[in-house]
């Protein structure tokens, strides 16, 4: 996990008054692709991307491990801008807080947005 030396997540309204959108948290730029989420508990693990839903119950992922030793959930966002920025945005609940995260991915040479089939 990078700590500090990223810019913090930022929205915009100017594109669209109406709705706030999601800025890539290294650069800046206004078109963000999801490319999958997933959401950990201590022992469970759902992801969703391009390939549909997948449910994995009682086998420790990283994700569903570091959810458990934090006593919370994990949600994770990954994401790919066109600027070609890829990582992860981390959701963390612990104690009635939620923490938010950025990893920094290798860049994807090939990826599917989330919604495209």
């Amino acid at each position: 996990m990078v700590v500090g030396s990223l810019p913090k997540l930022r929205t915009d309204c100017v594109v669209l008054p109406d709705f706030e959108v999601l800025l890539c948290p290294v650069c800046g730029f206004y078109y963000v692709h999801p490319l999958k989420v997933a959401v950990a508990t201590g022992e469970d693990k759902v992801t969703v991307d391009s390939k549909g839903v997948q449910v994995v119950r009682g086998g420790f992922s990283s994700e569903s491990m570091e959810a458990h030793m934090q006593r919370g959930v994990r949600i994770i966002i990954e994401y790919q801008c066109e600027n070609g920025h890829h990582g992860e945005i981390v959701l963390q609940f612990h104690k009635g807080s939620t923490f938010v995260m950025h990893n920094c991915l290798p860049s994807a040479e090939k990826w599917t947005t989330l919604w495209r089939t």
